[in-house]
């Protein structure tokens, strides 16, 4: 799940200067699980841009907004919607910005389109609605199977991957004393599994060109760019 939160009133009202009638995309997938871009999300914050003197004129919320397969058509069928309006504002990731962006381009029309929400992460929920946690940073080259399941890239304060610095305190990271140390809970992980024999081995130099971006993923191919 991409991680997102609510940008101030104030931040949306400057990026939609001189721009009075709005239509709202949300999105029903990530979003609405962070009660960020939902159906009832789009809603109230219509309620909300019309109550500052702006006129909503589109409410529409897509099953998955970065997903074009899934973003098209909802709004093909409103492009005259899309094409009266002075700006397009969306309610979901980066990703959705930018497909919905990329559709009004295909769909001939020149409009911009604003986000109201913060991009944070992949965030994994360990309580529905309640808590998410960024266990994944997308690397590109995944160690997990060497480390107990749990990533150090993302976990380590440092990102450490040949153990820990040395420097926890009664199972906590220095840098952050709320924090559990990444490779004492690795440790903790490989001896309940009759595995720490594994953390012997010496792990190679990551190649973090894998983590240049932007990369281009051939799906039919498993092939990245």
């Amino acid at each position: 799940m991409i991680g997102t939160t609510k940008k101030p009133m104030t931040e949306i009202l400057q990026a939609l200067e001189g721009h009075d009638k709005v239509a709202l995309v949300g999105c029903d997938g990530c979003a609405k699980v962070c009660l960020t871009g939902g159906t009832d999300e789009v809603a109230a914050l219509s309620k909300d841009l019309e109550a500052q003197g702006k006129q909503v004129i589109l409410e529409v919320t897509p099953e998955r907004t970065c997903n074009v397969a899934k973003a098209d058509p909802v709004l093909k069928p409103v492009q005259d919607k899309l094409q009266e309006a002075d700006a397009v504002l969306v309610l979901g990731c980066g990703g959705a910005v930018q497909i919905t962006r990329h559709l009004t381009e295909v769909y001939g029309l020149t409009i911009p389109v604003k986000t109201g929400l913060d991009s944070v992460g992949h965030m994994d929920t360990l309580v529905p609605g309640t808590l998410a946690l960024e266990q994944c940073q997308e690397c590109g080259q995944c160690i997990l199977n060497e480390t107990g399941g749990i990533c150090p890239v993302t976990k380590c304060a440092k990102g450490l991957l040949e153990g820990p610095c040395g420097g926890a305190q009664d199972g906590k990271c220095e840098a952050d004393l709320s924090r559990d140390c990444a490779w004492i809970l690795i440790y903790n992980r490989m001896q309940a599994l009759g595995e720490l024999d594994k953390l012997k081995r010496y792990m190679g130099p990551k190649d973090y060109s894998k983590a240049a971006r932007p990369r281009t993923l051939y799906i039919k191919e498993g092939r990245v760019t």
